[in-house]
């Protein structure tokens, strides 16, 4: 019988065939999407014609985030995993922060960009569970 613990962090990452190029396009279109939604809220456009790239950036993210769930949960306690959850917070606590909310949008970018092209060893270092938990090693 399969544990939920082996499903979650299974002992070798599972892989996806064409896991790197589905993940390239995925970025490409996340990193367009927060940009333009960024740009947008800094510069006052509408919520209403804000609300597709909205969507992309949503759709986008999930998407990704799947893909790294699928390879192994060990995603989550992972500096970028953890780098996710919080940027995911700090989006999900935007309506709260009136006039700042473009501000504090363009700094979570930022750190996304700058995270995302940390080097691998820290990116890919599991911060909880070391010795227990086998990381993802993907590079895509």
């Amino acid at each position: 019988m399969v544990s939920l613990s082996s499903l979650v962090f299974p002992a070798e990452p599972r892989r996806l065939p064409g896991h790197r190029a589905i993940k390239v396009v995925l970025r490409g279109l996340h990193t367009l999407a927060a940009g333009l939604l960024c740009g947008a809220w800094v510069f006052e456009v509408p919520p209403e014609a804000r609300s597709l790239t909205l969507a992309l950036a949503i759709a986008s993210g999930l998407a990704m985030l799947t893909l790294d769930l699928f390879e192994s949960g060990a995603f989550l306690v992972q500096v970028r995993g953890i780098v996710l959850l919080v940027k995911l917070a700090v989006v999900l606590a935007l309506p709260l922060l009136g006039a700042a909310t473009g501000a504090v949008l363009s700094a979570v970018f930022v750190v996304a960009v700058i995270s995302s092209h940390a080097p691998s060893k820290v990116r890919y270092r599991v911060l909880l569970g070391r010795g227990r938990i086998n990381g993802a090693t993907s590079r895509g």
